[in-house]
């Protein structure tokens, strides 16, 4: 006969052994490693990447106070302005221009001798002789300096020197010097290391209090799991089924948010092609709505349906290169024929310049119009400046576009419109970042700087002329060869 023992009213041995391998050791480890990650991988991770952004922004904003001085003396080249006119109005914006904590960060200008131009903060060396100014370590700063930008135009340099405007407290810091060949002088700006450090010890601290918070929480984790049974076992592996659900839901969350981003971005990146796909088709549908003429048209329409197609072609390239717009980097350089841009352009922009019943007249230039650039960017410059055209030009009137290929080293490109023109005091700061003509506060004043960038890098040269009533004429000289930009 079956006889059942009946259970036992001592409680089973808890599993030392099994409980340490499944829980304690890796929970340990777990800890180790994520300090060991925090220390040894993220904080540095963050310490290099602090630093290199620092660095991006203090080159940008010198070769920003660079184009200021470029600016000003095509001015003085043009002869809009004297030498002396130019830079003294130079010396006054560099002055001026303050930014960062406090807006206490600064630029300076120094010579080539090297003799200090203007500094804000150190009116005592201004119009010095700095050949001899040593930093407390004994570095000569301004030899350095004007060594640097003699071998390659530009570079970083370390030294100390007082934290802004205190000139009582010396602290290591690190500038990007750009070197202004017409006038001999070096222009710079930096940034104060121990604000990166200072960043770096708050995450320091912020850290520590998260891993004490995380560490205490693990040692009530690790307290009360010894004080249960194999039931709290089980609630454990219930919790831990619905933790992991939860961190699915949360990714599936965050997947959400980035495809909302990015359909955002899709959304207005394909907004100006397809706002041509949708003129080129109803015009399109115009021409079929009258079957009489229809043969007439059929080369108008094949032509339509083509830009059509190219343009939907556009639309697929920008949703596939999207996220490569994250970060711009330089355009592929080639040799283009620049009549083929000009024609692409002028197709693109013709529907805006109908609805204004004005005319895109081109005029290419007999010769050889190939030339090493950057395609794209010359596109930017002339859909930039014939969309000023058309917005400054009335209805009825002709936009003129035409090239220069006569020169064997340069190739030229005028763009003219017969619009209400620019007021003479206005001309010598159109190119200026942010200033704009346009009484709309839709404009940000970025498109003539751009430009006028995007000329500079090509080592090209950009010329204006107009008169209040006459139009606006914009000459530009492309060098046919390529030369990398040096700034």
């Amino acid at each position: 006969m079956l006889r059942f023992q009946p259970a036992s009213s001592e409680p089973a041995a808890f599993n030392w052994q099994s409980f340490i391998l499944r829980f304690v050791i890796p929970i340990v480890l777990t800890i180790a490693l994520f300090i060991l990650a925090i220390f040894f991988m993220l904080i540095p991770l963050i310490e290099k990447n602090s630093m290199d952004r620092k660095r991006e922004m203090i080159q940008e904003l010198t070769r920003s106070a660079w184009n200021i001085l470029a600016k000003l003396e095509n001015d003085a080249r043009s002869g809009l302005l004297t030498r002396e006119q130019a830079q003294q109005q130079a010396i006054e914006q560099i002055r001026s221009m303050h930014y960062g904590l406090e807006m206490k960060d600064y630029f300076w200008i120094n010579d080539m001798h090297p003799r200090m131009v203007i500094h804000p903060y150190r009116s005592d060396l201004n119009g010095q002789d700095v050949t001899d100014y040593q930093d407390p370590d004994g570095k000569y700063i301004f030899r350095e300096i004007v060594e640097t930008v003699r071998n390659n135009g530009s570079g970083f340099v370390s030294y100390k020197w007082q934290a802004r405007d205190n000139k009582y407290h010396i602290v290591p810091k690190l500038s990007y010097v750009k070197g202004f060949e017409p006038w001999g002088w070096i222009i710079g700006t930096g940034i104060y290391t121990d604000d990166v450090k200072a960043e770096i010890a708050a995450i320091n601290r912020s850290v520590m209090l998260f891993s004490g918070i995380i560490l205490i929480l693990m040692m009530l984790l690790m307290g009360s799991l010894l004080s249960i049974s194999y039931k709290a076992h089980l609630q454990q592996q219930e919790a831990t089924a619905e933790l992991h659900q939860a961190q699915a839901s949360l990714a599936i969350s965050e997947k959400m948010a980035s495809l909302g981003k990015l359909s955002a971005m899709v959304a207005h990146e394909i907004n100006n092609p397809l706002a041509g796909i949708l003129s080129y088709a109803r015009l399109t549908g115009r021409y079929f709505e009258r079957q009489e003429d229809l043969n007439e048209h059929l080369p108008a329409v094949r032509d339509n349906l083509r830009l059509i197609a190219d343009e939907a072609k556009r639309c697929g390239n920008i949703v596939k290169n999207l996220l490569q717009f994250a970060r711009q980097s330089v355009g592929d350089v080639g040799p283009t024929h620049l009549n083929e841009i000009i024609a692409v352009s002028t197709r693109v922009i013709d529907h805006s310049a109908r609805m204004k019943n004005i005319e895109l007249k081109t005029e290419p230039g007999q010769g050889d119009d190939v030339l090493q650039c950057d395609a794209g960017a010359i596109q930017q410059i002339l859909v930039a400046l014939i969309v000023n055209a058309i917005e400054a030009s009335p209805e009825g009137r002709d936009i003129l576009v035409a090239t220069d290929c006569t020169d064997p080293d340069y190739v030229g490109l005028r763009i003219r419109d017969f619009g209400c023109g620019i007021p003479e005091q206005d001309l010598h700061k159109i190119f200026e970042p942010f200033f704009s003509t346009k009484e709309s506060n839709k404009s940000l004043g970025l498109g003539l700087a751009a430009v006028y960038g995007i000329v500079r890098r090509h080592a090209g040269k950009i010329k204006v002329d107009s008169r209040p009533g006459s139009g606006t004429t914009f000459t530009i000289r492309l060098p046919r060869r390529h030369v990398p930009d040096t700034a």
